[in-house]
């Protein structure tokens, strides 16, 4: 063992002179003796077989043996053994590695021997890199102490990562480990659809999706995205849902959509590997009822664009809809809390849905300027439902002409029943005049600027503003 060893000697003759004394001798050097030694057996006396126990010894050391016998003219010995006793190290195996996920697996050990010495802690070590340790690894488990099996679980993995494991135990000379096993977590692909789309209106929806497997790893957020744009993602739409966490199916509501509108929708789920989304499915959301003018013979959207009711007064916070600049497309910087950029657009369409600020002269948001975006139903960025567009100058200025009074009484009280939902400065951003004036964009340009609707609490006029304030839509029929 570690610590001792069996041995012994054999005498055949006792050269005519009784024996006295015999056993074994050891040391660390080579022929010990019975006055040069590391220890020393006393194994009675006489001729034939004798066993002898060697104690005290020290955990893998070479040692050399001799048996000894003693007569009365001296003393005699056999012929010299060598071996090394144990290093003292628990001896172990790894157990296989089983209950693979992305961020776990199952792992354990078979402590066979203790080495002689009493084992203190036992348990598994795993890194990226081989022959892990206690000291160098990316995870070390504690399982008790003592021989035996035991499991093990390892945690806070990475998906689809390959890593080497092995079983350690310790005891008051050193820790041992067991053979090295590898294994592959799983990839954490997450497999999901998105529903079809159902009871659309002209403002909601109805979708969800279907998550089969996980990847190995906790869903813990899902639910859909949706814009209309293609391939909208948790970081770039016009809305999503949060819909819980976990497999399966689920349902989403969709809402604050636009009239006439098509947009694209996908369901989305998100593990520690990322976020994946289902197929992408598109849909037309319903026209919004209309209103009539008998007076100017005209029919209009009933609310503002991006508005989710009909007003029920000049100041009904949910009537005042988004706030455009003149001349983009629904590309989400009309919502009040979309971010700002400084950067302005030589395009069209800007590519993002970035509320455009702009403090110098023409002060709009696309340079060079081009004054035929929002011209017709076909307008290159017209925002308005299928089969609506922004009205001219000369087809508010009617409305106007309608009304019971020149100020937000007559807005109100007139067919459209208009909000004085305030404007987004082109400054900075920040929105003025809610709740006490009212600024609508009309499809008309002046110059570098283009004419709006513009009322409050005392007058009501035309007038030619920035392009690149922020003003409410209202769409008239075709």
């Amino acid at each position: 063992t570690s610590t001792s060893a069996v041995s012994g000697g054999s005498i055949t003759s006792d050269g005519g002179a009784p024996i006295t004394a015999r056993g074994v001798v050891w040391s660390t050097s080579q022929n010990p003796t019975v006055e040069t030694n590391l220890g020393v057996t006393s194994n009675g006396t006489g001729t034939g077989t004798f066993t002898s126990n060697l104690t005290n010894l020290q955990p893998g050391t070479v040692y050399y043996v001799r048996a000894y016998a003693t007569n009365s003219v001296g003393t005699v010995y056999g012929n010299q053994q060598t071996f090394t006793t144990h290093n003292g190290l628990p001896v172990l195996t790894t157990d296989a590695v089983t209950s693979i996920t992305a961020t776990t697996a199952a792992c354990g050990g078979n402590i066979t021997s203790d080495g002689g010495f009493a084992i203190t802690a036992r348990g598994v070590v795993w890194s990226a890199s081989e022959n892990p340790t206690t000291t160098s690894n990316l995870g070390v488990t504690s399982d008790g102490a003592g021989t035996g099996s035991y499991t093990s679980s390892l945690t806070n993995l990475q998906p689809g990562t390959v890593y080497y494991v092995r079983a350690y135990a310790t005891n008051s000379l050193g820790t041992a480990y067991g053979n090295q096993l590898s294994f592959t977590t799983q990839d954490g692909a997450i497999t999901l659809s998105t529903n079809a789309i159902t009871s659309i209106t002209a403002t909601t929806a109805v979708s969800g999706g279907n998550i089969s497997t996980d990847g190995g790893a906790t869903i813990t957020a899902r639910g859909v995205v949706w814009s209309t744009s293609e391939n909208p993602t948790t970081t770039s739409n016009h809305g999503m849902t949060a819909d819980g966490t976990g497999t399966g199916s689920f349902t989403s509501n969709l809402t604050n959509l636009q009239p006439g509108t098509v947009y694209y929708v996908r369901a989305y789920a998100t593990n520690i590997a990322g976020t994946i989304y289902g197929n992408q499915l598109s849909f037309s959301t319903l026209n919004e009822e209309f209103v009539y003018n008998p007076i100017t013979g005209k029919a209009w959207m009933n609310r503002n664009l991006g508005a989710s009711r009909v007003a029920t007064n000049v100041n009904d916070t949910e009537a005042y809809g988004d706030l455009y600049q003149w001349g983009r497309g629904v590309d989400g910087h009309q919502i009040k809390t979309s971010t700002t950029t400084t950067t302005l657009s030589n395009a069209d369409n800007p590519g993002h849905g970035n509320f455009i600020l702009t403090s110098s002269s023409p002060y709009d948001w696309r340079s060079p300027q081009n004054d035929n975006l929002w011209q017709g139903v076909n307008g290159i960025n017209n925002p308005c439902p299928t089969g609506y567009r922004l009205p001219t100058e000369a087809e508010f200025n009617a409305e106007l002409a309608s009304w019971s009074s020149n100020n937000s009484a007559g807005a109100f009280n007139s067919p459209l029943k208009l909000t004085s939902a305030g404007y987004r400065h082109r400054d900075n951003g920040l929105i003025y005049a809610i709740g006490t004036s009212g600024y609508y964009w009309t499809s008309t340009v002046d110059g570098a600027n283009s004419r709006n609707l513009y009322f409050d609490d005392v007058n009501a006029h035309m007038t030619s503003l920035n392009r690149g304030l922020g003003f409410s839509v209202r769409c008239i029929k075709e």
